[in-house]
């Protein structure tokens, strides 16, 4: 059956528009390079598809880049309802009920507001986040690492603003490692190698920041 463009199609449309706008105003904890200028979800879900998308063209050739790009899109838009929530410390999994409640709820409003004519965004956000495929797996995983390069790039200014140490760091990387590997990320090879690697590149670099800000300081 031939779908028409309605004035009710028009009027969602400049909807969803509104609601992708939004996304870009909503601040994650991250910093930009500067140090100062947070990161919007926007800034991060860019980062993400392309990034998933690039590291699986080499390294996981096997999955389908258009569900991994789909999911990447989908997978923190309810963030415009139910905000960001910061996990980066927390080893005992405190806030994840709430996180969870919230995130529900924004995806009940995302549906109620947008299915009637576009299903697509609350179907792929609930194929997501059900991790039923091999490929909302990977990008699951490889959502994890984005912080960290953005870590890198800003010189830990993240990392001191949440108040972490070298020591509380890797303590966070270790436990988000592990609990990784014994849930969503224990098929996923290829992208908790990345993941690995990366942790092992913070700890190096916050080195050298511990360094910097010592020499800056005498």
């Amino acid at each position: 059956m031939e779908k028409k463009v309605t004035p009710a199609v028009v009027d969602k449309t400049l909807e969803l528009a509104s609601l992708m706008l939004a996304f870009g105003r909503t601040l994650r904890a991250t910093h930009h390079e500067d140090g100062e200028r947070r990161e919007t979800d926007s800034d991060h879900t860019v980062m993400l598809g392309v990034m998933a998308c690039a590291y699986a063209d080499v390294f996981a050739p096997q999955l389908d880049k258009g569900k991994i790009a789909q999911y990447a899109l989908v997978h923190d838009l309810v963030e415009v309802y139910a905000g960001d929530t910061v996990t980066f410390g927390k080893l005992d999994g405190s806030g994840d009920k709430e996180k969870e409640e919230r995130e529900t709820a924004a995806l009940v409003r995302i549906r109620e507001e947008f299915d009637v004519v576009y299903p697509w965004i609350g179907k792929t956000i609930e194929e997501y986040e059900s991790l039923n495929s091999y490929e909302a797996r990977f990008v699951k995983v490889i959502d994890k690492v984005m912080p960290k390069l953005v870590h890198i790039l800003n010189k830990g200014a993240t990392v001191r603003a949440l108040n972490h140490d070298d020591k509380s760091t890797k303590e966070f990387h270790d436990y988000q490692f592990n609990r990784l590997t014994q849930t969503y990320g224990a098929d996923q090879a290829e992208a908790m190698e990345l993941l690995k690697c990366v942790n092992e590149a913070v700890q190096k670099a916050r080195k050298d920041w511990d360094d910097e800000l010592e020499t800056a300081c005498t």
